[in-house]
């Protein structure tokens, strides 16, 4: 038993062996995932963020231009504090978070 316990140990430690020496040393990102993929501090990757479209507030998937959705809040109507959020974007993870973001800002 201890013999055969010691051969699978060895085995499986060349396994890690030759794992650490051919295994890539990072993992790239395809250019198309890239730029959709935008990491917050909690690290989690955000899809979605509320800007400033037109002077209004807008809600974008990342990487994209142009919104998904325009609402009739202008911005500058908006707390100051509010505007400096939006001007700098406000991330969302997915569209839940993304709904309550426009039903906070433009309720």
């Amino acid at each position: 038993m201890k013999k055969l316990m010691a051969i699978t140990g060895s085995i499986l430690l060349i396994c890690i062996v030759i794992t650490a020496v051919y295994a890539p040393q990072g993992t790239a990102v395809p250019p198309a995932q890239e730029e959709m993929s935008q990491v917050s501090q909690t690290g989690t990757a955000e899809k979605y963020r509320l800007s400033v479209f037109e002077r209004k507030v807008a809600a974008f998937e990342n990487g994209k231009e142009y919104p998904i959705y325009i609402s009739d809040v202008y911005v500058n109507s908006l707390p100051e504090a509010d505007r400096q959020a939006l001007e700098n974007g406000i991330a969302a993870a997915d569209r839940k978070t993304l709904n309550r973001l426009i039903e906070d800002y433009c309720s």
